[in-house]
């Protein structure tokens, strides 16, 4: 009877691993159950926001990350994921206020500032806001090498060559670079 009961445990538990591998398969999948599971974590329905941001579904992800927000609207990643989502979905000035959002709950964030520094400067033309964005992006992580690369193109197009090879050279040392791993 023992031996009967262990098999019959360890069926259930292998139909139960191979269920819970199908969910994990997928990210989106992932993601969707912890929201049926646990529908009040802000945090999961901005992962899947990413993932929808991801595979191209921009309006899916708006409705998602607005879900997050509505969970707890002081997240400042959110907002840049939306910010993302709105640029994407050419929603330029809704781009700019959730980037600004960002800033209003998190002002020394990097990516935020970067974000509108690469909005000015590819989509709005505007290379004098582009320019302040991207230096402060670049003051407050000067380890992006995108951000010099920016800075570059616009030194270049200014015809300050010298801040463009200064820039250039260290986009090119920082994409190279290899990650330094901490114990």
């Amino acid at each position: 009877m023992k031996n009967y009961l262990a098999w019959a445990l360890l069926a259930v538990l292998v139909a139960v691993s191979f269920a819970r591998n199908e969910v994990w398969r997928d990210e989106g999948r992932t993601w969707e159950d912890i929201i049926q599971k646990s529908p009040r974590k802000a945090r999961a329905y901005n992962e899947l926001g990413l993932h929808l941001l991801d595979g191209g579904d921009h309006a899916g992800a708006l409705r998602v990350l607005g879900r997050s927000l509505e969970l707890n609207p002081y997240q400042p990643q959110v907002y840049i994921n939306l910010g993302i989502a709105f640029e994407r979905t050419n929603q330029v000035e809704k781009a700019i206020k959730a980037y600004e959002l960002a800033l209003s709950y998190q002002p020394n964030d990097p990516t935020a500032y970067y974000n509108l520094g690469v909005l000015n400067y590819t989509t709005l033309k505007d290379r004098n806001k582009a320019l302040g964005y991207l230096i402060r992006a670049r003051d407050l992580n000067p380890l992006e090498p995108d951000v010099h690369q920016y800075l570059g193109s616009i030194y270049a197009e200014q015809g300050n060559i010298d801040l463009y090879r200064q820039e250039m050279a260290l986009f090119e040392r920082l994409r190279h670079r290899t990650p330094v791993h901490k114990r």
